[in-house]
């Protein structure tokens, strides 16, 4: 869905899609520890492959995901 029917977008020249919002929900709510399960359903997604469009791990995350893994094997 694009609005370049509202003037300000027109303006701004900024082409915005309300899928966009998707993707960030979808990275935040893995931020903050949504099981994947429960965002899937959130997201109206039949089964979990289809987060793999919408979830962009970022680098902290990804470093803190190897520091998870570092400590559970010392352990």
């Amino acid at each position: 869905m694009h609005f370049w029917h509202l003037p300000v977008v027109r303006k701004l020249k900024f082409d915005f899609d309300l899928y966009d919002c998707r993707h960030t929900f979808a990275t935040r709510a893995i931020e903050r520890g949504v099981d994947l399960i429960t965002l899937s359903a959130l997201l109206g997604h039949k089964d979990t492959k289809m987060l793999s469009r919408y979830v962009h791990p970022s680098e902290e995350m990804k470093a803190e995901a190897m520091r998870k893994m570092y400590f559970a094997k010392a352990v």
